[in-house]
């Protein structure tokens, strides 16, 4: 037998409701069937905060975001990078519930520099995937994401290795 311990918010990450809300979900509350979900990549290298207008463009070319899907955030965003990092807005976040996202992800530490949208996403009992990467080897629709974790009773965050799955055409 063998004990491990980890640092639960450090590197590619899963956050649950409970991480910023009191009373929130934890990891154990995130149901098995939102582990593999259709994935939606949405790509703004080099942007700020995304807005919901970017999105409606996205959804205008690649057509509208499905719900009970995941939709990943590229931005091209490295860490050491000079400036403030880029990442969702509030009324992205909002699209996203409207359309009955189930969970978003991106290639940040964070959902957004100041941490309100992080707050916001969190609040409306969505989860999120943080620091992911190689995104832009995905395609905008039609791959799926499997997200499975360990599910420490209690835990509000985790390491995890989002996988997606891509058809071969």
């Amino acid at each position: 037998m063998h004990r491990y311990c980890f640092v639960g918010a450090w590197g590619t990450h899963v956050d649950a409701p409970a991480h910023f809300v009191d009373g929130g979900r934890t990891l154990e509350g995130i149901d098995p069937s939102d582990l593999l979900l259709p994935l939606v990549v949405v790509s703004f290298p080099g942007a700020g905060l995304i807005g919901a207008e970017d999105l409606r463009h996205h959804e205008g070319v690649h057509g509208r975001i499905p719900p009970r899907s995941f939709v990943a955030l590229h931005t091209g965003w490295t860490w050491g990078a000079a400036g403030t990092a880029p990442g969702w807005s509030i009324p992205a976040l909002e699209l996203l519930d409207s359309r009955s996202v189930t969970a978003i992800g991106h290639d940040l530490p964070d959902t957004d520099p100041g941490l309100e949208a992080q707050h916001w996403w969190l609040d409306h009992d969505h989860w999120q995937v943080e620091n992911m990467t190689n995104l832009g080897q995905v395609p905008a629709v039609g791959a799926h994401i499997v997200c499975a974790f360990p599910v420490p009773v209690g835990g509000v965050s985790f390491p995890v290795r989002p996988i997606a799955m891509i058809r071969e055409t």
